[in-house]
């Protein structure tokens, strides 16, 4: 077996995890059967990243749209964007498992813990792709910056909601506890973002 082939996952897992979040989006348990809580599924759940990186150095461009002196010139300032970019993707990928871990051992849910990360990283990968959509509407459709903040805030919003469903089963319909995750994963996510932000505009 390939590297690639045992971290990255297979079309057919990811759609079959994808299909799992749709479940429980829909508010059904059965969708939690769909992922593969193995240790492999579990490491290899990192692996989505893979599938999601293209889409997340696209959005990552959005901000040279809203600040154009952020914009490389160089083929090497694009290299060197994209790279410092990916380096806090892949830091906002990683962080919530240690942050899952803390969570699971402190409310006594260990049990729980490696299909909360499964799940958090597969939820990782569906929430690029809707974001995909309000970015690429304003390249492609002149539609007005403020009619955009409006559809972007609603698709984050929307996003946490999603989140906040799909933990609360996960965690066994433990509300408070549903809330404190997403509400974690939230802050650490904004946290992270001011922070590549501020790098990539200095870059």
């Amino acid at each position: 077996m390939s590297v690639a082939a045992a971290l990255i996952p297979s079309r057919v897992e990811a759609g079959r995890s994808l299909a799992g979040l749709f479940y429980l989006s829909l508010k059904r348990p059965e969708g939690l059967k769909l992922f593969d809580i193995s240790p492999d599924g579990f490491w290899r759940s990192f692996g989505a990243f893979a599938w999601a990186w293209p889409v997340q150095c696209f959005l990552w461009t959005g901000m040279w749209r809203a600040s154009p002196d952020t914009k490389p010139e160089s083929a090497g300032d694009h290299l060197g964007f994209f790279l410092t970019s990916t380096a806090f993707d892949v830091a906002a990928w990683i962080l919530p498992a240690f942050l899952l871990l803390a969570v699971t051992q402190l409310f006594g849910m260990a049990d729980k813990f490696t299909r909360l990360v499964v799940i958090n990283n597969w939820f990782g990968l569906f929430s690029a792709y809707i974001g995909f959509f309000p970015a690429a509407l304003r390249y492609l459709a002149p539609v007005p910056d403020g009619l955009s903040a409006i559809i972007s805030f609603a698709v984050y919003v929307i996003v946490i909601g999603l989140y906040y469903r799909v933990t609360r089963i996960a965690v066994g319909g433990e509300t408070l506890i549903a809330i404190f995750i997403t509400a974690l994963m939230v802050v650490s996510g904004l946290t992270i973002s001011e922070l590549a932000f501020t790098a990539l505009s200095g870059a």
